[in-house]
C-alpha cells in the first residue's frame, strides 16, 4: 500500500488541529497507522536549558532521546534544513497516513482550513491547495466543505489527492 501524505494548512485559529484530530480518528478506525508532523515558522523549545537532554546536546551530541519505556521524544537539530516531507520519509516510513499541519510554503497538495481570520485565504495565491474546509462562502472551483463535514473532506481527499 502506498503511503498517504495529507497536508493541512491555514491561518492560526482556523480549525486545522480539530480537522486533523477527526482525520486521525477516521484512519485509525480503518486500522491504519497515523503519524503527524506540525510544521511551524517560529522558534519552539521542548528541551529546556539545564535539563539532561539539553546538556547532552550542548556537550556535542547530535541528538538525544528521552524515554520512560512507554513513549519517547527525539531532540535533534536539523542540519540541512529538512522540510516536513523529508522528515516524514526519514522518521515515519512505517506509517500508512502522515498528516502535516502547516508547511504553507511546500509544493505538495494541501487542504486549507479557513476560520474567522480577516486575513486573505491562502488558496488565492497557492495553486497546491486542492480542498477548502470552511463555514464561509467562496466563489471558487475548488471543492468546499463545511468544517463539520469530515465525511465530505475524506471523500475529497480520496478523489483529489495523489494517494
Amino acid at each position: 500500500m502506498k503511503q498517504q501524505i495529507i497536508s493541512v494548512t491555514g491561518r492560526s485559529g482556523s480549525g486545522k488541529t480539530t480537522l486533523i484530530e477527526k482525520l486521525i480518528v477516521h484512519y485509525k478506525s480503518l486500522g491504519k497507522k497515523v503519524s503527524v508532523i506540525k510544521s511551524m515558522r517560529h522558534e519552539f523549545d521542548t528541551d529546556p536549558e539545564g535539563k539532561d537532554t539539553f546538556r547532552y546536546r550542548e556537550s556535542g551530541a547530535s541528538a538525544s532521546i528521552i524515554t520512560n519505556g512507554k513513549k519517547f521524544a527525539l531532540i535533534s537539530e536539523i542540519s540541512n534544513d529538512e522540510n516536513p516531507i523529508e522528515l516524514a520519509e526519514k522518521f515515519f516510513s512505517d506509517s500508512d497516513v502522515i498528516i502535516i499541519e502547516g508547511f504553507k510554503e511546500g509544493n505538495q497538495q494541501k487542504i486549507e482550513v479557513i476560520g474567522d481570520s480577516k486575513e486573505t485565504p491562502l488558496f488565492h495565491d497557492d495553486k497546491n491547495i486542492k480542498i477548502l474546509v470552511t463555514d464561509k462562502i467562496f466563489n471558487t472551483e475548488l471543492p468546499v466543505f463545511r468544517r463539520d463535514d469530515v465525511d465530505g473532506v475524506l471523500e475529497a481527499i480520496e478523489k483529489n489527492f495523489n494517494c
